[in-house]
């Protein structure tokens, strides 16, 4: 079941299953422990879902815990919204294939076997985002 969290206009984050404001932080560790969250504006009812989990990314990096490499973080802003921009939809689904469901569990146990798997996964990620950038210069002469 996904726990639903609701942003307010003075940006306070409310769990409305456990009842109090939450943080960035302890958003992590629920996604940590396999719990799905949705978040959204209580306004507008809009899902703000990406752009949270963006901001829990960039805490942790804040505190020396990378996520992704510095390769896949230039290739995602680099092309991140041409990608979508242009239709390649697809790659986004493929990419939900490619990363664990709760990344942060494995983060979490570290299980040499599951480091293992996860490493494999970012290399076909990584992969799969240079031959994108390989094949970027043929769509925009295509037209």
């Amino acid at each position: 079941m996904t726990r639903i969290i609701k942003r307010y206009e003075n940006r306070k984050l409310y769990d409305t299953e456990a009842r109090r404001y939450i943080s960035l932080e302890e958003i992590a560790r629920l996604i940590r422990e396999g719990v799905d969250v949705k978040v959204v504006d209580k306004n507008t009812e809009q899902d703000i879902t990406a752009q949270t989990l963006t901001q829990v990314i960039l805490e942790e990096g804040k505190k020396g815990r990378a996520l992704l490499s510095k390769e896949v973080l230039h290739g995602i802003i680099r092309w991140g919204n041409t990608l979508i921009d242009d239709g390649l939809q697809q790659v986004s689904q493929q990419l939900d294939h490619l990363v664990p469901a709760p990344l942060a569990r494995l983060l979490k146990h570290k299980k040499e076997d599951e480091i293992e798997q996860l490493k494999a996964r970012i290399d076909s990620l990584e992969k799969m985002i240079r031959d994108l950038l390989k094949e970027k210069p043929k769509e925009t002469s295509d037209r």
